[in-house]
């Protein structure tokens, strides 16, 4: 799981994941936007078998029929427009113990939450290798009435030939997410029944030129500092929470 997630030695990876944003209310499910997401992780390796990861992660809004980012989004529930929020999360450095388990974070841009993680026993059948991680968090954020919930669930996918082979640090990987969350505050939704649904699948690269080119391009307009130098955003201060 190590290799295929991340990779065995210190260094950056990519991952970048495609897939629609999904208002889910009742059983009803209403496409909202396409998700675009990028991110940079740096891993470091302690000499008592532990490491740290720390992740920046960057989120671009695209038309679901042309593709394109949005500059603005019309919320189907209210009927309101607003400027589509492009936005950069992190970054945060989360721990990592010798037997590859995540210390839970009891905190996320200084916001208190709660967390638990469970990584599944891999699925091997031939040369495919299915990993189903999944995560629950409960972020308390000042001025919400109910705390923002965080339901995530990964499938990563590899080659059990590429991830036995003692040379390789940098397992080949994809990555089938879904999450099911809170209402966002900015979509101002309030207190209306429902929450939101992604269904992202993506995959993990070396470089930074391998992610989309759309969310390339929409990210050198919205953070050209981040754009140019993806690995030096990683030292930047962590901003506020604000889901």
């Amino acid at each position: 799981f190590h290799k295929l997630h991340f990779r065995t030695d210190d260094g950056v990876i990519f991952w970048w994941l495609m897939g629609p944003k999904i208002g889910q209310v009742g059983t009803t499910l209403t496409p909202l936007y396409t998700n675009c997401v990028g991110t940079v992780q740096r891993l470091k390796h302690n000499a008592d078998g532990s490491f740290d990861v720390t992740h920046l992660e960057m989120i671009v809004m695209l038309d679901p029929e042309t593709g394109a980012p949005l500059e603005q989004w019309r919320n189907p529930y209210t009927g309101e427009a607003m400027p589509a929020r492009h936005n950069i999360v992190g970054p945060v450095t989360s721990q990592y113990r010798q037997d590859g388990s995540r210390v839970l974070p009891t905190e996320i841009g200084g916001t208190p939450l709660e967390a638990s993680a469970k990584t599944a026993e891999p699925i091997i059948v031939g040369d495919d290798v299915f990993i189903r991680d999944e995560s629950v968090a409960r972020v308390f954020t000042p001025g919400r009435k109910t705390p923002f919930e965080v339901n995530d669930i990964a499938v990563y996918h590899g080659s059990l030939k590429n991830l036995m082979d003692p040379t390789v640090a940098v397992g080949d990987a994809t990555v089938f997410f879904a999450e099911v969350t809170s209402w966002q505050r900015w979509m101002k939704m309030d207190d209306a029944p429902g929450s939101l649904t992604s269904r992202l699948t993506g995959r993990k690269v070396r470089r930074f030129e391998d992610l989309p080119e759309v969310f390339r391009r929409k990210l050198a307009q919205m953070a050209p500092e981040v754009a140019a130098d993806p690995i030096a955003a990683l030292d930047r201060p962590a901003p506020k929470f604000d889901r």
